[in-house]
């Protein structure tokens, strides 16, 4: 890379720019970790085990919102790049280094962290729960896998009470939330435990105040820390749309060898939808190349294991 020259005249100006004059944020990096593993409520043994895709959050260990639900993540060193910044978080809780990771977005909005400002860099994360080793941190009390279910719940009926015009007023603010934006209600459940989390965001479409991206407005949170029902939503809707640009990047949350039962389950769970098989088998064939491997320890039938095409590779 080519080091830029400063003329005398700029190597002057910058000798006496003062910098504190403005006002800085701090700059946390937070990862969105994704993952597959098997379902552990599935007690039918008679069924091939469905795996669930799951997300990791730490429980807090210290203030503000000691006790509650957060993404990995913390603040940048001095003289670090940002994307590091996350990618070493994601070492020292799952020790992998080498996770396919993204940009989700970059959150600063004022008041979301009670102990100032402080602009948050999101990242998502794919790995392959096999190679993971799951540690929290040192400012961390727990670390554990959630599922998650997102639900559209924009003509969900509420119960209203109170006079006939407080009724009627509140079903044209209903209404108006209908028109103007989709409301999805977030559940992560940790399979170990009792513990469940939830929140009530409502997206609104931004065009009109010429922004490109939407935005999502926490109604409602239980257990989750900062504004990271906020991230959480808008990394799993974007995960979604990321993998039916490119359908490779549903790889990166599987072992190098996998059953096409195993693949078809991922992108089902990504999606969350049900595929039909023959449609989507026609559709991967181009990705996928057969081993002389098959499947073993498992209860049913040893199934042929497939690997990633080397052309299918990022």
């Amino acid at each position: 890379m080519k080091t830029y020259e400063m003329s005398d005249e700029e190597k002057e100006f910058l000798a006496g720019y003062d910098l504190t004059k403005y006002d800085r944020p701090s700059v946390a990096a937070d990862v969105v970790v994704f993952s597959v593993m098997k379902d552990d409520e599935c007690e039918d043994v008679r069924r091939l085990q469905e795996k669930k895709l799951k997300i990791l959050l730490i429980r807090r260990g210290g203030f503000p919102y000691k006790g509650s639900w957060a993404m990995p993540g913390g603040f940048c060193r001095k003289g670090e790049d940002v994307i590091d910044s996350a990618r070493r978080e994601l070492c020292e809780e799952t020790g992998i280094d080498d996770a396919y990771v993204k940009l989700v977005g970059v959150y600063g909005e004022p008041g979301r962290d009670p102990r100032g400002w402080v602009i948050s860099s999101t990242y998502m994360a794919l790995m392959n729960a096999g190679a993971c080793r799951l540690k929290a941190g040192d400012d961390a009390q727990d670390a554990r896998w959630f599922t998650f279910e997102l639900t559209d719940v924009s003509t969900e009926a509420t119960e209203v009470s109170g006079t006939s015009e407080e009724i009627a007023k509140n079903e044209v603010e209903a209404s108006y939330k209908v028109q103007n934006g989709k409301r999805y209600r977030l559940v992560l459940k940790n399979a170990d435990s009792d513990i469940k989390l939830t929140a009530v965001l409502r997206k609104t479409d931004m065009s009109s105040c010429g922004r490109s991206s939407d935005s999502y407005d926490i109604e409602e949170c239980e257990g989750l820390a900062f504004d990271h029902a906020r991230i959480i939503t808008e990394a799993v809707l974007g995960l979604r749309e990321d993998v039916r640009r490119d359908m490779k990047l549903a790889f990166d949350l599987l072992p190098d060898r996998f059953t096409l039962t195993e693949l078809q389950n991922v992108y089902e769970q990504i999606w969350d939808m049900e595929l039909t098989t023959p449609n989507f088998r026609r559709k991967i064939v181009e990705y996928v190349e057969e081993t002389d491997a098959y499947q073993s320890g498992e209860r049913y039938r040893p199934a042929k294991l497939f690997t990633r095409r080397n052309d299918a590779r990022k």
